[in-house]
């Protein structure tokens, strides 16, 4: 057998457009549903009036604030959600009237018949402007709009400053940008008095989506169902999405099946983008370039809701006091409403965005102390055995490792020759397998392995396949421990009615938290299923990955499930088992061992700037991971190539404009995305150890892709240039500026 799984088996239906997404999928009798947003960033409501939107021919249902519950929901602890606007819309997009329609021009009447009147506000613009005394109150939870305040010091951050040789400052600030998935929001939803409500939408964390969906309307968990079909892409956009809730409203309204499909157009204007973070940064070193303390205060813009912008906040704020030995840490973070878009994670979760200012202050620690960067890095990191400053156990590390490897094969001694306008430049990164902060009450993961009647085995999770190539990895766990082809498992997911409870894929905890589960499963039906045989077949029997072997006869896995069945009442050989890390929920100052393993890399990125116009090439890139076991290395590959050309979209080009609260750039002919020629070939390398805590020794890899790359990019381009931008993304016309600037000095 193959120790690595080769190609996952939904690539050809994926290849040859036979998978269908939510937007092929069709009920009889459904209806189309869409939504009056508002135009407006902040303003009253002062009148809707809907009776010629009604009046449409092959309208069902039109719905406003009054026509929904308005119970207290959301998918965090903070509450602040509605269905639908009553009294006030808090950003552009905002919803406030919703139409189900037997027809797409009907609908398309109708919603042009809708007449909202407001009385316009001034809004509310950026985090600075929220926290001023007097400010408007976005949510009453929050009176001062900061509804997450962080502060933590750990050691003398004061006195560690006050001993520093050299100190490197600065302020970073990280923009939005559009997840960029290649398919479009989209649900189905359909309510029925006796099962309840059932939606099919891409979400990955459908359980989550569950709970949150049947708090909106004051329903039991149990009168939820959530459906997951093949998901085109998320990046962490596809969570719970208001849009599944209002198509819900108008198909308990209507009694019929809704279908809301998102344009790109709709979608961008209502895109919950990367929050955007400003960061003040400052890191103390001794003579000899040890580091002696590091101090941030952290600002993101969370928008008019609450998302998932309070983890990213977290993340910020510690995640990379276990990447260095900093020894003193202090960090103040301050998440506040605002009259834009809502806000939400996206790959890196906080972490690429902080990694950025980080590692780019330690090339000027690096460059004030005449040493080179990559040994300054070396020197102060953490190691395997090393419990950090953020309580983070590392029972494998490998980052030293990383560093060097990376070094040979970027030919890392060539930066020293290089002329004006080409550079090389390091930044390194770390992450979690998981982080239990996600959902205090359970971190793990079940699985259900069976063996079917014709001999393949099938496994369920309640995790969710994005595409990432989860599937083929749990393939690959299954057959690994039951000696058997990994094409002879299927692996299900995405049903809340029918496959086990899990977490969900996010905070890179798919391969470990789910992926343990299945080995927990499969070794249990490996060891019942042998004891088994040998009650059926007799003492001699033996299990073997192909059958089972009683003397010279031999029965195949279908013979040995067809037995067990006709024994069982028709019962199916199926166990199941539930993984249960050993971590600790991080404490209110955020301190604790979040995940059971943690996952590095080391990234060099090469460029070249063009001095007339600004615009950034890059033209190498070498990422070496310490990911534990690689188990599917052409996904892991897939996985850190996609995060490189990602981040160096961020980084040079992708930029989510918004002015007055109002999206810019509302598609994907003005929203600038890297293609082929944008991206450079990627070497990839894998130093493989096995973490005592993953399946086979494995961590995780999808978002450890990206962490590093925005400080490794910008990096290169302050090597190139000789001066430093702070600002995200380093765009032509921001560093043919900054190049001006320069020479005008």
């Amino acid at each position: 057998m193959s120790s690595e799984v080769t190609i996952a088996s939904d690539f050809p239906a994926k290849i040859g457009g036979r998978t269908k997404y939510v937007d092929d999928l069709h009920l009889p009798g459904e209806l189309y549903g869409g939504i009056v947003r508002s135009p407006h960033p902040y303003a009253k409501i002062t009148r809707v009036d809907i009776r010629e939107a009604q009046q449409v021919a092959g309208v069902k249902a039109v719905i406003t604030g009054d026509d929904v519950p308005h119970h207290a929901y959301g998918p965090t602890v903070h509450k602040d959600w509605n269905i639908l606007a009553c009294d006030k819309v808090l950003f552009v997009g905002d919803e406030v009237v919703a139409i189900a329609a037997d027809s797409p021009d009907a609908l398309r009447q109708a919603l042009d018949k809708v007449v909202v009147e407001y009385e316009e506000l001034e809004p509310i613009l950026n985090p600075h402007a929220a926290l001023q005394p007097g400010a408007a109150v976005l949510h009453e939870a929050a009176p001062d709009n900061r509804p997450v305040k962080i502060e933590f010091e750990r050691g003398d951050v004061d006195k560690a400053f006050a001993q520093a040789h050299i100190v490197r400052s600065g302020r970073y600030t990280t923009n939005r940008i559009y997840h960029g998935h290649l398919e479009p929001i989209a649900v189905i939803a359909n309510w029925d008095e006796q099962d309840g409500l059932t939606l099919w939408a891409g979400s990955h964390i459908p359980y989550r989506a569950r709970e949150t969906y049947a708090a909106a309307f004051g329903l039991p968990e149990e009168k939820v169902r959530i459906n997951v079909p093949p998901i085109g892409g998320s990046f962490g956009a596809k969570y719970v999405l208001k849009v599944h809730v209002i198509a819900a409203a108008l198909s308990m309204r209507a009694g019929a099946p809704v279908r809301i499909v998102l344009d790109r157009y709709e979608d961008m204007l209502t895109a919950h983008p990367r929050v955007p973070l400003e960061i003040d940064i400052r890191i103390a070193a001794d003579k000899d370039g040890y580091f002696l303390g590091k101090d941030v205060v952290v600002y993101g813009d969370a928008g008019a809701r609450i998302y998932w912008s309070p983890n990213v906040l977290a993340s910020a704020c510690t995640r990379a006091d276990s990447l260095y030995r900093f020894h003193n840490v202090r960090a103040k973070g301050n998440l506040c409403y605002t009259n834009n878009s809502p806000t939400t994670c996206m790959r890196g979760f906080g972490n690429a965005e902080m990694l950025f200012a980080v590692e780019n202050v330690i090339d000027e620690l690096a460059e004030g102390l005449g040493m080179d960067p990559a040994q300054l890095r070396l020197q102060n990191i953490v190691h395997r055995g090393d419990t950090t400053i953020g309580g983070y156990h590392l029972d494998s590390c490998e980052l030293e490792a990383c560093i060097r490897q990376v070094i040979t094969l970027s030919g890392w001694e060539r930066r020293r020759d290089f002329k004006k306008y080409h550079g090389l430049g390091m930044a390194i990164g770390n992450h979690v397998s998981g982080y239990r902060g996600i959902d205090p009450r359970f971190d793990g993961s079940t699985a259900v392995a069976r063996l079917l009647a014709s001999g393949r085995v099938e496994i369920e999770t309640g995790e969710i396949d994005l595409g990432q190539g989860m599937s083929s990895t749990y393939a690959h766990i299954a057959a690994r421990v039951l000696g058997i082809d990994p094409s002879l498992v299927t692996v299900q997911s995405g049903d809340t009615g029918r496959y086990p409870f899990g977490i969900g894929t996010l905070a890179s905890r798919s391969t470990v938290m789910g992926g343990n589960a299945v080995k927990q499963a499969c070794e249990r039906l490996r060891n019942e299923l042998a004891d088994w045989v040998k009650q059926h077949y007799g003492p001699t029997a033996v299990l073997t990955g192909g059958g089972v072997e009683v003397g010279q006869e031999q029965h195949s896995l279908a013979d040995v499930a067809r037995d067990f069945t006709s024994c069982h009442g028709g019962d199916a050989f199926s166990v199941k088992e539930t993984y249960t890390p050993a971590t600790e929920l991080p404490d209110k100052t955020l301190y604790g061992n979040p995940s059971p393993s943690y996952p590095f890399a080391a990234h060099v990125a090469e460029v070249e700037v063009d001095p007339d116009t600004g615009r950034v090439k890059v033209i190498g890139y070498w990422a070496v991971h310490d990911a534990g076991t690689v188990l599917n290395r052409p996904a892991a590959t897939g996985q850190v190539v996609g995060g490189v050309a990602q981040g160096i979209g961020w980084v040079t080009m992708e930029d989510f404009k918004v002015s007055q609260g109002q999206v810019q750039n509302r598609s994907l002919l003005d929203y600038r995305m890297p293609g082929s020629s944008d991206v450079p070939p990627v070497t990839v390398e894998f130093l493989e150890t096995e973490d005592p805590n993953g399946p086979f020794g494995a961590k995780s890899v999808g978002e450890m892709a990206i962490d590093p790359v925005p400080g490794a990019v910008s990096n290169a381009i302050a090597h190139a240039l000789g001066v430093r931008g702070h600002d995200l993304p380093l765009a032509p016309e921001r560093l043919w500026r900054i190049m001006q600037e320069q020479s005008q000095v």
